[in-house]
């Protein structure tokens, strides 16, 4: 399943020196702080619903983050690069508004949640899904990334991802673990193969219902200019092909720029997804020239 990106951002942002340079998350924060014009303090805003879109309140999100296990509302959801904040920024007027609200081929959703755990029956927290929603025949769990995959990630999994404690995966899943088991790059591949794993077991005990994972990621409209971002894509390429062999298990990727253009002529949506696509679109040039400052 594939979807053309499209680009939107005219904000020129300062990389230095020459385009073999690897960006670092460092810059990208600084550049992110330098054109905001709200009141923070070293890029951090003084309560959480100074960084929300308009629209999004409290009541959509903070019972949801609250439980979760990564205390996303202790202090780094207020950061104004905060992966937490983007997600609930995206994804609350779908809670708001859920009746209504379609994805791909799928609607007639009837929960919504943020930060949902699915357990693999290991000991130990599984990881936290920053999104999900379902219908009675499915559910869509959706891995939300901002700034994430600018640096390398080592892939770790734990002695216990063994055929003894997991039997119910098929044989496919310990060949990726093997594969992957040592992998250093810029997809947190161990964090996808354990929500996958996490997913077949929710489905194995719900079997009435099918299980998707969407993998979502932010990038500047000029990623492709920019060593982390290439890198990044050729990992999830890689990954992408391996998760097309296993026939019962569904996989998707899409820019956040992607999944906003699929809500452009949508009545409902369209005008949040344009908010969204404003505050957080960037255009980060390999060039020596000036930020641009824009408000939000």
């Amino acid at each position: 399943m594939v979807y053309s990106s499209a680009t939107y951002g005219t904000i020129t942002l300062a990389l230095k020196k020459s385009k073999t340079k690897m960006a670092t998350r460092k810059e990208f924060e600084k550049a992110i702080i330098s054109y905001c014009v709200k009141p923070n303090i070293k890029g951090y805003f003084l309560n959480n619903s100074e960084n929300l879109i308009d629209g999004i309140n409290e009541d959509l999100y903070q019972e949801d983050l609250m439980s979760g296990s990564g205390n996303e509302l202790k202090s780094k959801f207020n950061a104004i690069f905060s992966s937490s904040a983007l997600a609930v920024n995206n994804f609350a007027i779908v809670k708001k508004h859920l009746t209504d609200f379609k994805f791909l081929n799928y609607s007639d959703f009837n929960d919504a949640r943020f930060e949902r755990q699915f357990k693999t029956e290991l000991a130990g927290t599984p990881p936290n899904l920053d999104f999900t929603i379902e219908n009675k025949e499915t559910i869509i769990a959706f891995e939300s990334k901002y700034l994430e995959t600018l640096n390398k990630k080592k892939a770790k999994f734990a002695d216990s991802y063994n055929k003894e404690n997991l039997d119910y995966l098929d044989e496919y899943w310990f060949n990726l673990i093997e594969k992957y088991k040592t992998y250093n790059s810029n997809l947190d591949v161990a964090q996808l193969i354990k929500h996958s794993i996490g997913l077949l077991n929710h489905r194995r005990k719900n079997p009435q219902q099918n299980v998707i994972l969407v993998y979502l990621y932010w990038t500047p409209d000029n990623f492709s200019e920019i060593p982390n971002f290439i890198q990044h894509q050729e990992n999830l390429d890689e990954f992408k092909k391996d998760l097309e062999k296993i026939k019962d298990f569904k996989f998707i990727s899409l820019t956040y720029n992607d999944f906003w253009k699929l809500y452009d002529d949508d009545s409902i949506f369209n005008e949040h997804f344009d908010k969204m696509r404003n505050r957080y679109k960037l255009n980060y040039k390999l060039l020596g020239t000036t930020p641009v400052a824009r408000a939000f």
